[in-house]
Formats: C-alpha cells, structure tokens, sequence
C-alpha cells in the first residue's frame, strides 16, 4: 500500500456539493506544504501563503544554501490531487500587510474559508544563539513573526469565519488549527546551539500555544472550533540541509506527510475538545495502529527520499 492509498483508507470526507476550502500559511515547503497536500488530496481547495515563490529561491540561512521548495511547486502539486488551488504571497514580518494578505485570500476563493492553518513563522539565522547573545533586532524579528503575525492573520480570519454558515454535519462554522511546538511547553535538555532551541523561541511558541484555548473558550460557542497540533520532530528540507545544527532532529524526525495525514484525520475527529493540544504523531499512532503507522512512516520516507533526490 502506497501513501496515497494510507492517506485515503484514513478518512472519508463526503464533499458531493461542496469543497471546503483551506488557507494553509508556509506552504512552500516542509510541514505546511505536506498539510497542503493532504487536504488537497481529502477533499479541500486550498489558499496557500509565504514567501518564496519560485523553486530555488528559498535559502536555508543557516547554511546559505537554496532549498527546494516554492508556493508554485506546492500549487502544482495540490492541482495535480485535484484542487484548485491559489498562491498569496505574504511575509510575517511585515504587519503592514497581514490583513490585507488575508484579504487577498479571501478575494482568491468563492469568498469562503472554511479552515485557517496557522504554520508560518520566522526562519532567520540566530535562532541557535542564547539570549544575551542575541541581536534585539532578532527578537523583535522573532516576536513579530511568531507570534504577533499569526495573531493578527488570525484576527482577520475570525472577522470572516463569524458569518460563516454553520455546517450542519459537525456544528462548526469554522476551524483554525495551530502548529505549534514542545518549545512552548517545557525547558529543552540542552541550551541554545547544543542540541536545544532558543529562549525567543519558547517564548514565541508559549504566547502562540494559548491562542488555541482561548479562542475555544470566547467563540467556541460561536461556532469557532481550534486546536493546536504538536507535529514533534520532523526531517524537513531545512533540517536536512542544515547538518550538525539539527542532526538531533533529522536522527528521529518524521517525514513532514506523516504530519499531514495527522492533519487530515484529526479534522474529521469530532471526540476532540474544542481548545486541544494534540501531538500529531502520537495521535496518528493511536488511531491507525501500529502496524498502519509503521507502514505509514516507510511509505512518506520513500516519498521524501524520493522528492529530494
């Protein structure tokens, strides 16, 4: 059984009248374009953002090098499963432009956005450095992209997502999954450039991590629905490029489609609670047995290998 086959033997999404559409931030590569790429091939019609628009503009500032990776490509690609599917570039470090993007968005689809995936943040060097070696520019950089940003994207979808028609199979007007991290949770084992993240890292992710149940507790009654996804450690374009720096990530990360397909089960799983945190991978291994997973995780490694070869 092949990846396209797992993905669809895990959910059944009835859409004979209508194609729910998803906005999926950073989709150009890594964890946001295989969440693209699942819900293209469940059922969805996507708006996808970032930056990097062509293959082989995005660069890993890590290591200076071009990564694969671009909104064409994951466009490409979505159309290929069969969904339509829109391009909006947008930065998170320019404020200026979060609402408008989103507008921009909104214009790009029938006018109608069923679900909002919150997976964009700031990648710039210095993320390895401790805190008082850090530039303030840096962290201002940081707290703008991963946290102030998606508050703000966030802020204008909830505009939308209020006068949406309740759907009348789950109750829910619509849904915003947040991709967050361990980081926003707990100390790492090793410092900054040793194996662990940065302090405006976990601080980041910690102020991204309530939005969530918060967001559940003032319009979950509204017909909001939000939830917030761990995908653990995942083998990325950037991981793998990176080396030395995230080995300890690549040596037990999953392949980003194995955090899709969590994505699109998860979505169809009404027995959440509405404000959750879920870890992706633990939650697929559940679910799927562990049989099905470990074949899950052979077949999306072949694919990786596959795509960057």
């Amino acid at each position: 059984m092949n990846l396209s086959q797992l993905l669809g033997a895990m959910v059944e999404i009835n859409h004979r009248n209508h194609r729910p559409v998803a906005l999926v931030t950073g989709a150009s590569r890594g964890i946001g374009r295989a969440i693209a790429l699942a819900l293209a091939e469940g059922g969805y019609d996507l708006v996808i953002t970032g930056r990097t628009i062509t293959e082989g503009a995005g660069i890993n500032p890590a290591t200076g090098h071009h990564l694969p990776g671009s909104l064409t490509s994951t466009a490409q690609s979505a159309q290929q499963l069969g969904a339509q599917c829109h391009t909006v570039v947008s930065d998170v470090l320019d404020l200026d432009d979060i609402e408008p993007s989103f507008q921009r968005c909104l214009s790009a689809t029938s006018g109608c956005i069923d679900l909002l995936v919150n997976n964009a943040i700031y990648v710039g060097s210095g993320n390895d450095l401790r805190f008082a070696d850090s530039d303030p520019a840096d962290i201002i950089r940081r707290t703008t992209g991963n946290f102030t940003a998606p508050l703000l994207f966030t802020h204008a979808f909830l505009q939308h997502a209020l006068n949406n028609d309740v759907h009348p199979g789950t109750g829910w007007r619509a849904t915003i999954l947040n991709i967050t991290s361990d980081a926003g949770q707990r100390i790492p084992q090793q410092v900054a450039g040793e194996g662990g993240w940065s302090l405006m890292y976990g601080a980041t992710k910690a102020g991204f991590h309530r939005m969530a149940e918060m967001l559940a507790l003032e319009y979950g009654t509204a017909g909001i629905r939000a939830i917030n996804i761990n995908p653990g450690l995942v083998t990325t374009e950037r991981v793998l490029d990176t080396g030395v720096g995230l080995q300890w990530v690549a040596r037990s990360g999953v392949a980003p489609a194995v955090i899709g397909a969590s994505v699109l089960r998860l979505l169809t799983d009404q027995a959440i609670e509405n404000g959750s945190y879920i870890h992706a991978q633990q939650y697929l291994a559940e679910h799927l047995g562990k049989i099905a997973y470990q074949a899950l995780l052979l077949a999306s490694q072949t694919v990786s290998n596959g795509q960057s070869s």
